[in-house]
């Protein structure tokens, strides 16, 4: 059988923290570092994409993101987001293997979402 070439990326799902703290005077703060964090991993190449999840079966699953490294990388990198270091989400990380064929993502708008200013 012949060998078909595969593509590695690493998803990493912030899962909402059963012990998160209640909303406080700090939180705005908190969002905005946590999207300059993400923006910045995105602008650097070591996020594919990511963004907020739609919730429809699973309220606890709130963002995800597509890493360019190995899962021991995107787990260090989850774990200094503010967000996470603030209790707010868990990252849950696995690693993921697709065929490698040429696609494209990210390539169209389907709505607007008001987030911070970078």
């Amino acid at each position: 059988m012949p060998l078909a070439p595969f593509q590695r990326l690493t998803i990493v799902r912030l899962m909402q923290h059963p012990d998160r703290p209640p909303p406080a005077p700090g939180d705005d703060a908190i969002q905005d570092a946590h999207v300059r964090r993400l923006r910045s991993l995105v602008a650097d190449g070591t996020i594919l994409v990511n963004g907020p999840i739609e919730q429809l079966d699973d309220p606890s699953f709130r963002g995800m993101s597509l890493y360019t490294v190995t899962p021991d990388e995107a787990r260090a990198l989850a774990q200094e987001d503010p967000a996470v270091r603030a209790g707010w989400f868990i990252p849950v990380v696995d690693g993921w293997m697709f065929p490698a064929v040429p696609r494209t993502i990210g390539d169209r708008t389907d709505l607007e979402i008001d987030i911070p200013a970078p």
